[in-house]
């Protein structure tokens, strides 16, 4: 007689299924459930079923239990990280089961957090505020916003009074109000938002362009300079789709700190369409939750980070990318996947269009898009080259050249005194320094000795608030020391600038001034973030000092200055794609000034201010320069002319590493004459996290060959007694070497 065998996935390194009895229990494909595995119990995922002889089963194990009150994973999910796990080469019980919030792997029932809104009754209706006693002031308020308002959630009660909710509780016994669960809710941003702006010649038509082909996969490659409106363009696709068809629209966005502005200005103009955000700065139960609404459809606007793409969404119709070519969008552990890339082999699964938006795209993004009119295809580019509010215009960019002018505290006379310009204009300022900290490096005037990193090949970052030594690589932390560890001398001197060292120096410099720094460390507390922003907006602060954090995504109207320091460094650097980081960042950055009616100012610091990328900064011609990059690219066979997989191995013995990958790279060699194997070599980090570090480098002119050669080659490393003492991963579409 056929016996009932479930295969199931589960969070191991091992890539396969494993196959268990059912226990009665009724299972779908998708279904949680939770199994023995030796002497553990494990959470799995019901992949497929099948059915064989008692005599063949009677070794298998039973599934412990079903979790039979969740909706199952549909078979587009399930099958978008089939697809990635085998591309990205990574076992697909770690891809799926990493994929789920947090709640989900446990061994637990997944409970979600719950929130209600209160609406009165047919007696509340009768009740009139103004006959309440003046003594019970909660309940006359109450009952005057629930009047106004008809609805009231838990955070409306909460700022009503810290005793609201248990008073509202009170009254559904009495039978004033009743309430109903609904979505949860975080702090988000206030954001005033004026009537929807009349569109522009270049945005109608992106919009009319779009929406004449909603009902298939196309790729709009969304190319619109800083402040030319790109969010009021997904804003009317999006408001087009919902409104036209039963829809979920899936926004990514490349960091947590672009969601607050972004929701808050989806939920004032797309209020009948219940929103979710995806990130990790939610709490576990808030995750889930929102996951949940998204599973079931009953979300219809999801914004999330790279993670989002892979959530369930049955009635998914449009995928937007916010700054598509952030390297956030790459995931540098675990499967080593590009959000960006899954999102276009999910829309075309689903034939549904996709959106990348940028004012400096990828410049794989960027060749797909220029190359359509000729051969590939793939990307449809449509340009928004003017500011969206017509008074706007772009700002003035300006080099100054630091070996010519004596620098005061690390800032230039024309920097300082374009500060104090703002201060009295009661304008804001952003200044960009992409590096935390008081100073990067502690250093000996005697014997100039540097403070190491004795886990990495690095140096140790000054924080003197804390008064202590901090890798930013792998979190070491020392004490500042009172005197050389290497020649005695008391005479150390912190060198160079950070946002904190920054901060205190404006302090100095401008007393007057509300200066608010931006970087992971001050925004470590949940809504920190939020909360600066919105005193931004707010116009309590006058200098906003920042990593890139700052440099992309928002909009602060009465920002005219953004000062930059220390960007010479990358114009040098050993990796290729250095240059084009910069390029972007710097754009993105200067974006931020003039935004509004007010004319912006750009005033980089640099050494070289007649470099070929500062040139092209200057007249904003990102194109230009691309085309240039791209060419370069082309000369050297570089991506995306070619396609590149990185072999990544560390372990605490160098020797370790360099047997395994001198197997790797004669295992490669033998397997293909189509792909070229370069010899493994240290990357520039040689040591990270107190682990010895190597690569192999492979690349070949078509994704088939090298995808071809992967799959042999991981099956002969996962085989390989080497193995099992390093830690190793494959990155497939390298960003980092």
């Amino acid at each position: 007689m056929p016996t009932s065998i479930l295969k199931i996935a589960l969070d191991l390194p091992l890539d396969r299924l494993f196959d268990y009895l059912s226990n009665g229990q009724q299972a779908h494909i998708g279904q949680r459930v939770l199994v023995p595995f030796g002497r553990q119990k494990l959470i799995g995922i019901v992949i497929a079923k099948a059915s064989s002889s008692d005599l063949a089963a009677e070794k298998l194990k039973t599934v412990i239990q079903v979790f039979a009150d969740e909706l199952p994973i549909d078979a587009e999910t399930l099958s978008l990280l089939k697809f990635s796990a085998d591309y990205y080469q990574y076992p697909f019980g770690q891809a799926l089961l990493s994929a789920l919030p947090v709640r989900l792997r446990q061994i637990a029932p997944a409970v979600s957090r719950k929130q209600y809104a209160y609406h009165l009754t047919e007696l509340g209706r009768l009740v009139d505020p103004a006959t309440l006693p003046t003594r019970q002031l909660v309940l006359r308020r109450l009952m005057q916003a629930l009047q106004t308002h008809n609805s009231l959630t838990e955070l409306d009660l909460d700022a009503i009074s810290t005793s609201a909710r248990k008073l509202a509780k009170q009254l559904v016994t009495d039978g004033w109000l009743v309430s109903e669960q609904v979505p949860a809710i975080i702090k988000t941003l206030e954001v005033l938002m004026p009537a929807p702006p009349a569109l522009n010649d270049e945005q109608s038509l992106a919009v009319a362009r779009i929406t004449q082909e909603v009902q298939i996969f196309k790729a709009w490659l969304l190319h619109g300079i800083t402040g030319s409106g790109k969010t009021e363009v997904y804003m009317r696709l999006m408001q087009y789709v919902l409104e036209s068809q039963q829809a979920q629209i899936l926004v990514l966005v490349p960091e947590i700190n672009l969601t607050p502005q972004l929701e808050a200005r989806f939920r004032s103009r797309l209020t009948n369409f219940p929103l979710v955000s995806l990130h990790s700065n939610l709490s576990e139960s808030e995750r889930l939750h929102n996951w949940q609404l998204a599973q079931s459809g009953a979300a219809k606007i999801i914004i999330g980070t790279r993670l989002a793409i892979f959530t369930p969404l049955p009635q998914l119709k449009l995928i937007i990318i916010d700054e598509e070519h952030d390297s956030s969008y790459k995931q540098q552990d675990s499967m080593r996947y590009h959000a960006r890339d899954v999102a276009l082999v999910r829309a075309k699964r689903l034939n549904i269009p996709v959106v990348l938006g940028s004012a400096t795209p990828s410049l794989e993004s960027w060749h797909n898009a220029i190359a359509n009119a000729q051969q590939t295809n793939k990307y449809h580019l449509l340009s928004l080259q003017q500011r969206a509010v017509s008074a706007a215009k772009l700002p003035h960019i300006e080099c100054i050249d630091t070996t010519k002018v004596n620098l005061q505290h690390g800032l230039t006379p024309q920097l300082i005194a374009a500060l104090k310009l703002r201060l009295a204009r009661k304008e804001q300022s952003l200044l960009f320094i992409n590096r935390r900290g008081y100073s990067p490096v502690l250093l000996c005037s005697a014997c100039h000795w540097i403070a190491p990193c004795t886990r990495c090949s690095s140096r140790l970052v000054v924080h003197l608030g804390q008064r202590k030594l901090r890798c930013h690589h792998c979190g070491q932390e020392q004490k500042i020391p009172s005197q050389c560890p290497s020649c005695g001398n008391a005479d150390l001197h912190p060198m160079g600038y950070g946002t904190q060292r920054l901060e205190q120096t404006l302090a100095e410099l401008l007393p007057t001034a509300r200066i608010a720094r931006v970087d992971r460390d001050s925004t470590s507390r949940k809504n920190a973030l939020v909360e600066i922003l919105d005193q931004v907006h707010k116009q309590e602060i006058d200098i906003l000092v920042g990593t890139q954090m700052l440099a992309k995504g928002h909009d602060f109207p009465n920002l005219t200055l953004v000062g930059v320091m220390d960007t010479d460094s990358a114009l040098h650097s050993p990796d290729f794609r250095a240059s084009e980081r910069l390029f972007a960042q710097l754009m993105q950055v200067a974006g931020r000034a003039g935004r509004a009616d007010k004319a912006g100012q750009v005033i980089i610091q640099t050494q070289f201010p007649e470099h070929a990328l500062f040139n092209a900064l200057r007249s904003q011609d990102y194109a230009s320069y691309a085309n240039a990059l791209l060419l370069e690219r082309e000369q050297v066979q570089f991506p995306p002319y070619v396609f590149t997989a990185l072999l990544r191995a560390e372990a605490n013995d160098f020797s370790l590493v360099q047997q395994f990958l001198r197997y790797a790279f004669e295992q490669a060699r033998n397997l293909s004459n189509d792909v070229l194997v370069y010899d493994p070599v240290r990357p520039q980090m040689e040591r990270l996290k107190g682990m010895e570090r190597g690569h192999l480098l492979m690349q070949a002119a078509s994704r088939v060959a090298l995808q071809r050669l992967l799959k042999h080659l991981v099956s002969l490393l996962r085989a390989q007694a080497t193995a099992a003492k390093v830690r190793w991963a494959i990155d497939v579409n390298p960003l980092e070497f």
